[in-house]
């Protein structure tokens, strides 16, 4: 049940990596809450113009991420921080947009109204969520996610869970209200980052709804082992961080649309990291099993964001082709997040999981 491992990025471009080392030593947390934050704002940033077709489904970069972590331990500051190119992103589409309606003349009623392209949501209800993904990609960032899952249980009847799922599979479907029109949400992009205090896992995730429909299983969840101590320090981010993060993002939004694939020795290895997980289904509990289910997708959406992290040069991505040496990043990443997942589940279940067996 103890997760030893930690999400690698030695073999991320220079530049991420020196990111990583600097705000985890200026925010003292720890190195897999900067690493999965990078990830999550990498597949908002690219969302649905960088996908990866294996031979039979195409797979967006969508995830879902959840941080677990005490009170005080940092884990909100530096995601904020690393947020802030989003923010930026979305202050200029509220100028924009405002501009806009500014220059709508009210009377045509032919002419449709102007779309506030935000990128990303925070406090907000599902409605809210369906209405933004018809229109483009979203991410929803919520300091503690345990407001967001509580929601739910106002929601309920509306369906959400199962709207939810679907969004995750990137599967088109309508929302039928009776005061308003039928909205259409077609191949839905949902990126989700939050956090939560370890003693709050029960109450929120322990719901028999979201461990049995497959919900929690589809959350990466990042539980890093020991949180270092935040002792008083002066110490700031290198000046060249912020400027060089901001750049990244920016640029990444400005790629041309591809359709990677998954070289020979990256199909070998994604093959036989898949056919691992299905051995160990066969011993599995439900819960588990729907964990390794998913983990046999969550890697290809991972492998993508890995390959946009992998070199410098922007030029590299021109390369339409996931690298064996990329699949393996992205297998031990997901070793990580199976770990994770047990500790979740122990948690969540109230002990009654214990690593390979149920006590029952």
């Amino acid at each position: 049940m103890i997760n030893k491992q930690c999400l690698p990025f030695e073999c991320l471009q220079v530049e991420i990596q020196g990111i990583i080392k600097n705000f985890a030593e200026v925010y003292q947390c720890d190195t897999d809450i900067i690493v999965s934050t990078i990830y999550a704002i990498v597949s908002i940033a690219v969302n649905k113009s960088i996908k990866l077709f294996d031979g039979k489904y195409t797979n967006y970069p969508s995830m879902w991420i959840c941080h677990v972590a005490p009170s005080g331990s940092n884990k909100s500051a530096p995601v904020k921080m690393l947020f802030k190119p989003i923010n930026e992103l979305n202050e200029e589409a509220v100028v924009a947009y405002y501009e806009e309606l500014r220059h709508t003349d009210k009377d045509d009623s032919n002419k449709p109204k102007p779309i506030c392209k935000k990128l990303s949501l925070t406090d907000t209800t599902p409605e809210a969520i369906y209405k933004a993904l018809s229109f483009m990609p979203q991410m929803v960032y919520r300091d503690e996610i345990k407001g967001m899952i509580d929601d739910f249980d106002r929601y309920n009847r509306s369906g959400i869970i199962s709207n939810m799922l679907s969004i995750w599979d990137s599967t088109s479907f309508c929302i039928d209200r009776k005061t308003e029109d039928p909205t259409f949400i077609r191949e839905p992009f949902l990126e989700i980052l939050g956090g939560i205090q370890p003693g709050l896992l029960k109450s929120t995730f322990g719901n028999p709804q979201l461990m049995i429909s497959g919900f929690n299983q589809r959350i990466l969840f990042v539980y890093p082992d020991k949180v270092p101590v935040t002792y008083y320090s002066d110490m700031q981010l290198n000046e060249a961080i912020m400027p060089y993060w901001t750049d990244f993002v920016r640029k990444l939004m400005t790629l041309e649309p591809t359709t990677l694939t998954l070289s020979s020795e990256a199909k070998d290895y994604y093959c036989t990291y898949y056919n691992m997980l299905q051995d160990k289904k066969a011993s599995a509990d439900d819960y588990m099993q729907y964990v390794y289910s998913k983990l046999q997708i969550i890697i290809l959406r991972w492998s993508i964001v890995t390959h946009l992290l992998w070199e410098k040069s922007f030029e590299y991505y021109r390369k339409d082709t996931i690298s064996g040496d990329e699949m393996l990043q992205a297998i031990q990443c997901m070793n990580y997040f199976e770990s994770a997942a047990e500790k979740v589940y122990h948690e969540i279940s109230g002990g009654m999981y214990q690593g390979s067996m149920v006590v029952r």
